[in-house]
């Protein structure tokens, strides 16, 4: 359920001052659109890069998600069994491991460095080879202060059960612009909330079983409940959903050179809990060939939207067919040294809100469907939280129990 979790999460989220909203006009998809999404970063830890294909027998329409497209349930589907590879500098190579379908990491050891120049290599299973530009990390200015307010009326639309606005703990930060040099910026953030509800089964039962790496779960189908009947199951243990900001939400230093930026509203975390949770705000470079790229599709989704706009195509990132430079490819690699500010949301501040206690609530727009005990199943099992992108059972870096 957790990919399910994030695309819901996805579609629901929208800005206000700080950003413009997701971009969405539909477009026909006759055929297949390779889409590509990562980025090479300075940070630990895991570093993804995402490749898909669109369905052409499903309706697409063209986003910031995933950079350019994104599409409704399955059909997005991942790229699999491809070879990718980074080059560094136009020598040295990293290989990726493909972890989960279309999902493909660099080795954990791996660190971006600045004034490097990466560039992303990968053949498909039917032999068309891709290649992206080449793009130099330049440095980012350092955070020297973030702080959140309460925003009773931060998110217009995001959950029914708090009417009109979902409030936002809005998210301000201070930094230093750089003098004499062209800077971009794009602000990006990354939220851990703790989750008590690891699996919903649909016309089926959760199951423990024992695995050659330990004791695993999963639903199986039981045609004796009816084909709509769903049951949740509560967490064996500690788990944290984790959301990824989506929006564009870029800067450009073109007529503040140099100048101290202060008090400088980059986020909306949306208050889905009164729960405390762990927000990391990252505060990217963009190469100037990457805030192009985003700065089209930001302009498009300003400038679009009545019946009198003809909708736009696609746009073309800086990946193409080696062998025929005429292919669409969906979506931008690229470089990105991180300024990240890591701190817990007590959200001690929030006034006069309907808060939900359930993560689970404000996701699905029910109540969690627990399923009892019954003679044929005196003991009913607690979910296990399976470690994903979206999903981890792992207490996360700087998270604190109290303040």
């Amino acid at each position: 359920m957790s990919h399910r979790l994030t695309i819901i999460f996805t579609i629901l989220l929208t800005c206000l001052a700080a950003c413009v909203e997701p971009f969405s006009v539909k477009f026909a998809a006759a055929q297949e659109y390779i889409v590509v999404d990562g980025v090479v970063t300075d940070l630990d830890g895991p570093q993804i890069i995402t490749l898909a294909r669109t369905n052409p027998d499903a309706k697409n329409e063209s986003s910031e998600f995933t950079q350019t497209i994104w599409t409704k349930g399955q059909s997005t589907l991942p790229l699999t069994s491809a070879k990718v590879k980074i080059v560094v500098n136009g020598s040295q190579t990293f290989d990726l491991t493909e972890t989960d379908p279309g999902i493909y990491q660099l080795p954990l050891s791996f660190r971006g460095k600045v004034g490097d120049a990466y560039q992303i290599h990968f053949s498909t299973p039917e032999g068309k080879s891709y290649e992206s530009s080449s793009e130099t990390m330049l440095s980012v200015a350092k955070v020297n202060r973030a702080y959140d307010a309460f925003n009773p009326k931060g998110i217009p639309k995001l959950s029914e059960f708090y009417g009109d606005y979902t409030p936002s703990n809005d998210i301000y930060l201070d930094f230093d612009d750089p003098a004499g040099e062209k800077n971009f910026y794009r602000w990006q953030w990354t939220l851990w909330e703790i989750q008590k509800t690891c699996q919903t089964c649909n016309q089926g039962k959760y199951y423990l079983f024992d695995t050659e790496n330990g004791t695993d779960g999963d639903c199986f189908k039981d045609l004796t409940l009816k084909p709509n009947n769903i049951f949740d199951y509560i967490c064996e243990d500690l788990c944290w959903d984790i959301f990824y900001s989506t929006d564009i939400n870029i800067f450009a230093d073109t007529y503040t050179n140099g100048q101290s930026q202060k008090d400088k509203l980059v986020a909306q975390i949306p208050l889905l809990q009164s729960n405390p949770c762990l927000i990391s705000l990252q505060q990217n470079s963009l190469t100037p060939n990457a805030y192009r790229f985003l700065k089209l599709i930001q302009d498009q989704a300003v400038n679009s939207g009545t019946l009198a706009d003809t909708p736009p195509a696609p746009i073309q990132g800086n990946v193409t067919n080696v062998e025929d430079k005429n292919e669409l490819v969906i979506g931008f690699f690229t470089a990105s040294s991180v300024s990240e500010y890591r701190t817990m949301l007590w959200r001690k501040n929030i006034k006069n809100a309907a808060v939900l206690n359930q993560l689970f609530k404000t996701i699905h727009n029910r109540d969690p469907i627990l399923e009892e005990r019954s003679n044929e199943r005196p003991f009913v099992p607690l979910a296990i939280c399976k470690k994903s992108r979206a999903r981890t059972p792992f207490l996360p870096k700087d998270w604190k129990w109290s303040q």
